[in-house]
């Protein structure tokens, strides 16, 4: 059965995928599990919800699609109450920040996050990190042709058979942020370190290969800054943010980010000051 769904304007969903998002959105599904939220024990922990492309782009649904419910969000909310930050409310005024052929948010969309990151933890923490002050271009194209590993929603395996009348995107990008994700070559004396979940570090292993989903699934990456703020920080994250994790690699002493959910495992290993995640609405289970 075919993943993707055909809205207004040439803007496509996701329509059957394993999450349920519009199951979640339109029917008031609840996904949210107790032994999830009772797994959050680290009180240095802040949470940022990326809204699903289906509810902030709800008005370029098919007409036969109402989505209205966010369930999962609003019982984490309960459980975090002000260290839980609904992306929506700063997204939600803002065009053209999500694709149109993809299921991510772009780099504009990002790069509003990111400003609102780091007023969060200046105020927050009482610090004093500056923002990068970036002029974003922006190109129209096919996502696919540029290799970045964008564009889901337009490969075969999500579109099926379906025809689309355009699928060309806008594509925002900056030259000082160099593109990480399916274009990092790894090498012996990279700053960015590949460690496994004990810690040990594997780059050595990983040299001459580039920075693909099975690269940053199976392993940490760390980031040492001897010029930063001295505190050590994990980044829980999933792809929404992988393609920006350039603008957060130098904000603290000790940066771990770790593609996965929070883990009280690792936490405990790493022994960090703060703890910030970062997930998609759909994946507040």
């Amino acid at each position: 059965m075919n993943k993707t769904l055909i809205g207004k304007n040439n803007t496509l969903f996701l329509g059957n995928d394993s999450s349920s998002e519009l199951n979640i959105h339109c029917n008031n599904l609840n996904l949210v599990k107790d032994e999830n939220l009772l797994k959050y024990s680290f009180d240095n922990c802040f949470i940022f919800v990326y809204p699903d492309k289906s509810f902030i782009y709800k008005h370029l649904l098919p007409s036969n699609y109402e989505s209205k419910f966010r369930p999962s969000l609003e019982i984490y909310k309960k459980k975090f109450g002000d260290k839980l930050f609904d992306l929506y409310e700063l997204l939600k005024n803002e065009e053209d920040v999500y694709y149109k052929t993809d299921s991510h948010i772009n780099l504009k969309g990002n790069y509003i996050v990111y400003k609102f990151f780091i007023d969060v933890i200046n105020s927050r923490l009482n610090l004093n990190i500056p923002h990068k002050n970036l002029i974003l271009d922006v190109k129209n194209c096919e996502l696919n042709s540029l290799l970045c590993g964008i564009g889901d929603l337009t490969w075969p395996t999500n579109l099926g058979d379906q025809k689309l009348e355009d699928a060309n995107d806008n594509f925002y990008f900056n030259d000082e942020i160099t593109w990480f994700y399916c274009f990092y070559l790894i090498k012996n004396d990279s700053e960015i370190r590949f460690l496994d979940y004990n810690l040990s570090d594997k780059t050595e292993n990983l040299i001459g290969q580039t920075v693909f989903w099975s690269i940053v699934s199976e392993h940490i990456l760390y980031k040492k800054n001897t010029d930063k703020i001295p505190l050590k920080i994990i980044f829980f994250y999933d792809s929404f943010l992988l393609a920006s994790l350039p603008l957060y690699f130098d904000l603290f002493n000790e940066c771990y980010f770790i593609k996965n959910i929070y883990s009280n495992d690792i936490i405990n290993l790493i022994k960090p000051d703060f703890v910030f995640e970062f997930r998609i609405e759909r994946f507040l289970h």
